[in-house]
């Protein structure tokens, strides 16, 4: 139980990693860009836009194109997050199945971030929107194997009990 507890944790410090320092253009603005908000300092000022700002900018048709897509995908990632969190509330499953879908969702909530980076600054993290330096995806992708891995480790525990159960009852 104290590995829930504490994998519910990283899930909670993973929402205030900075994901990605960026620059805009160029050098128009600089900006860090968090799970839930991203900080943004340009010629027209300093401001924190969060999410849910920013899909209505997509919803309303102020940011288009490659733009909205991105922040669409970063959405996408930002529920998987949301929903390791709740698969480890979830009292309906075992520790080592909570562990493992948690582990599944981060990590591909990494890759979708890693997409949605793409699609806004290219493949090599260059392009004209900007620059764009990935610094907190790898701990992203390290706390999602790490709460895998710890999920393979429960599950290999239970099997192990399971059989000295059985030896046990047949001696």
């Amino acid at each position: 139980m104290e590995k829930i507890n504490f994998s519910r944790l990283l899930i909670l410090i993973s929402l205030c990693i900075p994901i990605t320092i960026y620059i805009i253009g160029d050098f128009l603005g600089t900006g860090i860009q968090f799970i839930l908000f991203r900080f943004q300092d340009t010629h027209l000022g300093t401001s924190i836009i969060p999410i849910n700002q920013e899909f209505g900018y997509v919803i309303n048709g102020i940011i288009q194109k490659q733009s909205a897509i991105s922040i669409i995908v970063w959405i996408l990632g930002f529920m998987l997050i949301l929903a390791s969190l709740i698969v480890t509330l979830n009292n309906q499953f075992s520790v080592y199945k909570k562990m493992k879908t948690a582990g599944i969702f981060i990590c591909t909530s990494s890759v979708l971030f890693l997409i949605s980076i793409f699609i806004q600054y290219g493949p090599l993290f260059h392009g004209p929107a900007g620059t764009a330096i990935p610094i907190g995806l790898p701990v992203l992708f390290v706390i999602g194997g790490w709460i895998y891995m710890e999920g393979h480790k429960e599950e290999a525990g239970d099997e192990e009990e399971e059989a000295q159960d059985i030896d046990d009852e047949s001696d």
